[in-house]
């Protein structure tokens, strides 16, 4: 999942759409509260998969904990470009 591509895509249509004569301010607010709810959506999915490996992993701790901690480096990463795209 590239969000990157897909906030660039998301801002396009938006643009597309909101009223030419909306100030940009109210503008920057719309796009913030999309950035916001795509993080929170791919932190939300991240937690849910962290939970599921351990579940699944329950007897092989040490597998799930190696998932755990790809996924929470991934996480963080994730994280780091959508706050750099504001």
């Amino acid at each position: 999942m590239n969000l990157e591509k897909l906030s660039d895509r998301v801002t396009q249509e938006l643009d597309a759409i909101l009223s030419a004569d909306l100030p940009a301010a109210e503008r920057e607010a719309i796009l913030d509260i999309v950035r916001r709810a795509m993080l929170d959506s791919a932190s939300r999915t991240h937690r849910e998969m962290k939970e599921t490996a351990v579940v699944c992993c329950g007897p092989e701790a040490d597998l799930a904990h190696k998932i755990k901690e790809q996924m929470d480096l991934k996480n963080k990463v994730l994280i780091s470009n959508l706050m750099a795209m504001r």
